[in-house]
């Protein structure tokens, strides 16, 4: 498994990096000082860097700002950034109203009136009866209830079993502004916790199966084996905008056929020539983290994971012959086993464009299979690569 785990973890550490270096400019405003909006590009980068600074991009060029040097900054109808509620940081504003919520680094706070909250948990490890347990030791659930109370005559049994994350809290802030009747602004209202994208496939695939370390009983299997199959197949994807936008899990479901075949002819005193048949009709589930790189017009993506195909059948035919002189001796058919399960790796890169309501793309694969052949004297991997047309609604 640590091998078949290289390749995507591989594939990750070299889109964080990437991504590290890359800007990504979107349309957005500072607030300056004097309490003045400018438009402009703001770049779109992590919240722990949006905590630390702003790039801003505008027709004099672009400049870095820190909390002391602007109020606030924040792309249109997305994220909005705040220097005023911290001393020496932005924080994310994600619920202003009676009762505001923000978010800094990796704690929350909540603000009514001049009351501002720090909602952050402290878990201790402890033994009690010699076992060792944890226990929360911070006080943000009576805080917090404290601050509802007024409203929210259940605010007890409403912090009780809340979870300290931003969904949960963004929940019942807005249910006590409701309760207040009182206006507020969700920043990034407009943006699903969850989004999902459907989509088909059909491709086309080069398949090799190559033998290694064979021993000399073995002799009769070619040392490679090619096939070039279609496919089709059905996908989904999995994103958490609010979290993380760039990144998504997507599963699959394909469909293909198979056909490997060679001739292996072995000279000596006798002439021996083995011919090898294999037809396969597998279902391949690849599942993968992918990582988008969004542009204007194009949006170029790479993404890896693990495979796992099963064998709806297997037709296997070995045909051996033997030449002595002008004597030709025909051996009975024999057949190879071929595991009906399998679990590999797989990579690929894609550039996907938007058309109105569906989104096209085009992707490069390439998937490694061990052991396709069940045996544990020598090495058989099927190793594939594929071009996939695929369309996402």
């Amino acid at each position: 498994m640590n091998k078949i785990l290289k390749l995507p973890l591989f594939i990750l550490l070299i889109s964080y990096g990437i991504s590290y270096g890359q800007n990504d400019f979107r349309n957005g405003y500072i607030i300056t000082v004097k309490n003045d909006t400018l438009q402009g590009q703001v770049d779109y980068r992590s919240n722990l860097k949006n905590y630390e600074s702003c790039i801003f991009k505008s027709e004099k060029g672009i400049t870095e700002y820190y909390p002391n040097q602007i109020l606030g900054f924040g792309y249109l109808n997305d994220k909005f950034f705040s220097s005023q509620i911290t001393e020496g940081s932005f924080v994310e504003v994600l619920i202003v109203g009676q009762m505001s919520l923000y978010k800094s680094k990796d704690k929350y706070l909540v603000k009514k009136d001049s009351l501002l909250i720090d909602l952050h948990s402290n878990i201790q490890k402890i033994i009690i009866d010699g076992k060792m347990a944890a226990v929360e030791k911070s006080r943000w659930r009576g805080n917090l209830s404290y601050l509802l109370s007024d409203c929210l005559k259940n605010s007890s049994s409403l912090t009780s079993n809340i979870i300290l994350k931003e969904k949960n809290l963004a929940k019942l802030i807005i249910k006590y502004n409701s309760c207040k009747g009182s206006e507020y602004k969700e920043y990034k209202a407009n943006k699903p916790w969850t989004k999902f994208e459907f989509g088909a496939t059909i491709g086309v695939s080069k398949s090799d199966i190559r033998t290694a370390n064979k021993p000399a009983a073995y002799s009769y299997l070619s040392d490679s084996y090619n096939s070039i199959d279609p496919s089709i197949g059905v996908l989904f994807a999995i994103y958490a905008p609010r979290i993380m936008e760039k990144i998504a899990l997507q599963g699959e479901l394909h469909y293909s056929k198979s056909s490997f075949s060679d001739l292996v002819r072995l000279d000596g005193i006798r002439t021996k020539f083995h011919d090898t048949y294999i037809k396969l009709t597998r279902l391949s589930i690849p599942l993968s983290v992918k990582y988008s790189f969004p542009e204007k017009k194009y949006c170029f993506y790479i993404q890896g994971g693990i495979n796992y195909d099963y064998h709806l059948s297997s037709e296997t035919r070995l045909l051996s012959e033997e030449v002595y002189g002008s004597v030709v001796n025909t051996y009975p058919e024999r057949t190879i086993d071929i595991d009906d399960n399998q679990l590999g790796y797989w990579a690929g890169i894609g550039i996907l464009k938007t058309y109105g309501k569906f989104k096209g793309s085009i992707a490069i694969r390439y998937i490694q299979m061990p052991a396709i052949i069940g045996n544990s004297v020598f090495t058989a991997r099927r190793n594939q690569i594929s071009l996939n047309l695929i369309l996402f609604k």
